[in-house]
């Protein structure tokens, strides 16, 4: 009896003090979860983080709780995040190709994907490329003769910047195209689209979620969309490809997904990426994200990662198309 007795004992001390996967992540979460946007409230960052925050909850357990940290394109927020502690309860929101030009364009920024382990990608926002609804262009085909027969009156094409995905998204397109345009920076999509309309320039290349509710109200014209298929919010604006016969690449498409600060345990990271699986079922999250044409696009953790990889090598290539870029002031 007594030999049982200890023989139990024993084996409930080897049992306690043998280390377990995930051991210390036992429980997890505990408490509610921080979602960092590196961006302004009311931005398409800051919906989409809202959006997964809100509808996240009842596969985690716990609330998601948005907080913003704007500031130096980005800077504050990605260096706020890579220093959080890696314990699963601080999450963020990340824009590529944006943060990748970040660390490019400055080192240190916070922005270095290795900073972070990827969770998923939930959202694909491509570049549009638009004019005002009474604009002398019809067609992208009109918009592109023009600008080859008038080099020496550049067209002004309004966009986020300076040094954006935006722009880069029109410098490669011109780069293809074998044109020349006048990049005129502004602090965002909107105001770029209200430069738009207000004649201020000719032409804007903002992202298709801001410009949708203009062009579906006939304030402005959509000519083309950068990328491989139809921007689905805008079934009838045709690709670059189908407009022009002239294939060019997307890079400027912010795709938007979920991170962790790097060396998160495992059975935190798993139980995060199968909460965002699940999200992107649940069928109140996609109809809200219809409802407010935020374009779905997931992509698992192993895939989001090679796509950033892949994106990388191509900005290397592509990058170097701003360095030279004559840009005017916002007026």
């Amino acid at each position: 009896m007594k030999l049982l007795l200890l023989v139990a004992v024993g084996l409930l001390i080897a049992v306690a003090f043998t280390p377990r996967e995930g051991a210390v992540s036992s429980g997890f979460p505990r408490k509610p979860i921080t979602l960092i946007v590196a961006y302004s409230p009311g931005g398409a960052v800051d919906t989409i983080g809202r959006t997964i925050a809100k509808y996240i909850e009842p596969y985690l357990g716990q609330r998601v709780i948005v907080r913003n940290k704007p500031g130096a394109g980005g800077e504050i927020g990605y260096r706020s995040l890579a220093t959080a502690n890696p314990d699963g309860y601080t999450i963020g929101m990340i824009t590529a190709p944006p943060i990748l030009m970040l660390d490019m364009i400055r080192e240190s920024s916070g922005g270095d994907i290795s900073n972070f382990e990827v969770l998923a990608s939930i959202q694909k926002d491509p570049v549009v490329l638009a004019v005002a609804a009474d604009s002398q262009y019809g067609t992208l085909q009109e918009f592109l003769d023009d600008a080859r027969n008038n080099q020496t009156t550049l067209i002004n094409v309004a966009g986020d910047g300076p040094l954006s995905n935006n722009q880069l998204q029109l410098a490669v397109a011109e780069s293809k195209f074998g044109v020349h345009f006048n990049f005129v920076p502004f602090s965002g999509s909107a105001p770029s689209i209200t430069a738009l309309m207000g004649g201020q320039v000719q032409a804007a290349v903002p992202s298709a979620s801001s410009v949708t509710n203009f062009v579906n109200r006939g304030d402005v014209r959509a000519l083309a969309v950068f990328a491989p298929e139809r921007y689905e919010f805008l079934p009838d604006v045709p690709t670059v490809l189908e407009a022009s016969g002239i294939d060019v690449p997307d890079i400027g498409a912010a795709v938007r997904g979920v991170v962790v600060p790097a060396n998160l345990p495992e059975h935190n990271k798993q139980l995060l990426i199968d909460a965002l699986q699940k999200l992107m079922a649940d069928e109140g999250f996609i109809a809200h994200a219809q409802k407010v044409g935020i374009p779905l696009h997931f992509m698992a953790a192993a895939e989001f990662e090679q796509y950033l990889i892949t994106l990388e090598e191509q900005l290397q290539v592509y990058m170097p198309l701003l360095s030279a870029k004559p840009v005017k002031a916002d007026q």
